[in-house]
């Protein structure tokens, strides 16, 4: 009978020693693909053009419209919204906001621009040609950067790790959000935004730092990052704040950029040639949870078909549990009585 109790403790050593290889294997082959796919390219961009910018502006969101740069600047008693010249860089139209607000980024949304607020927990609505105030909605939180795809994903930043996603129905109203990491850690301060492509990355900037972030919207990775911190030097003076304004060109495809009272906007390309910022629409997929049941099933059935030492310990454990069943017991042990004889 202890001998039986003893196989059991074994084949119940051998199953957890299974358990834990099967898991450590799975948790080291995702430990490594994360490894892989947070790989970040650096690029330091080419000046390709250059347009006079004005200097007295601070600048908060940019966004590039049939020929047209619109513009957001901010601090309390100077906010606004402007249309510069593409071929002049002065300033065509402009709306001023009041002295209460303090405006950060735009974008363009049902035709018409969508301007962020600080801390006043508001946004504007403006119309496209006249930058006449048609509405506005609620924020919860602070505004920083906004953006939207052509197809009308709207995502705003607020400072923190995080993007949220907002209905293009109902601007008040979070539907999502996606957290952005750097080498697998959250990175803060995700500040203007661009988002240009349906099925293709957000850029952002790094507010008090002169780069820009290609992020990857189905995982959070960043996959690139522009360093514009050469063009600072080579064309900017000390008057000049940090990059804050990223606008897509769609007619030359290429990106507008410049920052807070910078000289310059300046044309640029942000072509990616790492194959991880490469996205599918396909690839563009809500987030799920890590440890569904068809995530378990999967690294079991990995275990037992693809991981070689699998299969002599799943041998061991069938063996002893069937040898056991099929075993026919020993016959008993006669023990003859000797009584008799010993007494006499």
């Amino acid at each position: 009978m202890a001998e039986q109790r003893g196989g059991h403790k074994s084949v119940w050593l051998i199953f957890f020693i299974l358990l834990f290889s099967l898991f450590s294997a799975s948790a080291s082959s995702n430990s490594s693909l994360e490894n892989i796919s947070n790989n970040v390219e650096k690029v330091f961009p080419e000046v390709i053009e250059i347009l006079p910018h004005d200097s007295s502006a601070f600048t908060q969101g940019l966004v590039f419209l049939d020929g047209k740069l619109y513009e957001s600047t901010g601090l309390y008693g100077e906010s606004s919204i402007r249309i510069v010249n593409i071929t002049t860089g002065e300033i065509e139209s402009i709306t001023n906001l009041s002295e209460t607000y303090f405006a950060e980024g735009i974008s363009i949304s049902n035709d018409s621009i969508i301007q962020l607020t600080w801390r006043e927990n508001i946004g504007f609505i403006y119309n496209i040609s006249t930058l006449e105030n048609i509405g506005n909605f609620s924020i919860d939180g602070e505004g920083w950067g906004i953006c939207s795809t052509p197809s009308g994903d709207i995502w705003l930043s607020d400072g923190s790790y995080q993007l949220s996603k907002i209905n293009p129905n109902n601007l008040s109203s979070i539907i999502g959000s996606l957290t952005v990491y750097y080498n697998n850690s959250p990175i803060n301060r995700l500040n203007e935004l661009e988002c240009p492509f349906d099925s293709g990355l957000i850029f952002s900037n790094i507010w008090l730092e002169d780069k820009i972030l290609a992020i990857n919207p189905s995982t959070g990775n960043v996959c690139a990052e522009y360093d514009f911190s050469e063009v600072r030097k080579q064309y900017e003076n000390n008057n000049s704040r940090e990059l804050n304004g990223i606008a897509y060109d769609n007619e030359s495809s290429l990106f507008w950029i410049t920052g807070k009272n910078w000289s310059n906007y300046y044309l640029v390309d942000l072509e990616i040639d790492s194959n991880f910022c490469q996205l599918s629409e396909s690839e563009i997929c809500c987030d799920e949870d890590s440890f569904s049941p068809f995530k378990v099933l999967f690294f079991i059935v990995v275990g037992i078909f693809l991981i070689p030492f699998s299969w002599p310990i799943f041998g061991m454990i069938f063996y002893k549990i069937f040898r056991r069943q099929t075993q026919h017991p020993p016959p008993p042990r006669i023990i003859k009585d000797t009584s008799e004889g010993l007494q006499g």
